[in-house]
């Protein structure tokens, strides 16, 4: 039985929690080309080189040198767009259409559902407040990014 509970909860974990911190927030933190180039054309130039003299006379040109053509992280950025989005039929964890899922007729099968549902909506709240409090500075740094790829509700 426990391997069984165990199986069925690391299951759960990558369909779900894991799937959604992974996947959805791809293009909110890697879309923008600058945070994460898809590549690096050439290596940091090293102090007294004439690539060290060219990237300081214009670091911007110099960094666009090194990335990522335009072309490449346009592809990317769309690439990590759709794979970030959420299909419009989603059906979110611990939620169902209708007032009584059609798939059960067990109250007690049921009951747990309406248990793990509540926990859902509880952890939720949990994360708001960490994204409002100002003394978690991960949470609430200087970019006052919430963090919202773990909400059942997203």
């Amino acid at each position: 039985r426990e391997e069984a509970v165990e199986a069925v909860t690391t299951i759960i974990w990558i369909a779900s929690a894991h799937h959604a911190a992974v996947n959805f927030g791809q293009y909110s933190y890697g879309g923008y080309m600058p945070n994460l180039p898809t590549m690096s054309r050439r290596l940091i130039p090293e102090k007294g080189t004439e690539e060290y003299s060219e990237m300081l006379k214009d670091v911007n040109a110099y960094f666009l040198k090194t990335v990522s053509t335009p072309r490449q992280a346009t592809l990317i950025m769309a690439v990590l767009e759709i794979l970030s989005q959420h299909a419009k039929h989603e059906v979110y964890l611990g939620q169902i259409h209708g007032s009584t899922p059609d798939w059960v007729d067990d109250s007690g099968v049921v009951e747990a559902f309406n248990r793990f549902s509540s926990r859902l909506v509880q952890l939720e709240k949990n994360v708001i407040a960490k994204n409002d409090d100002p003394n978690l500075k991960n949470r609430h740094g200087p970019a006052q990014v919430p963090y919202t790829l773990l909400y059942p509700n997203t």
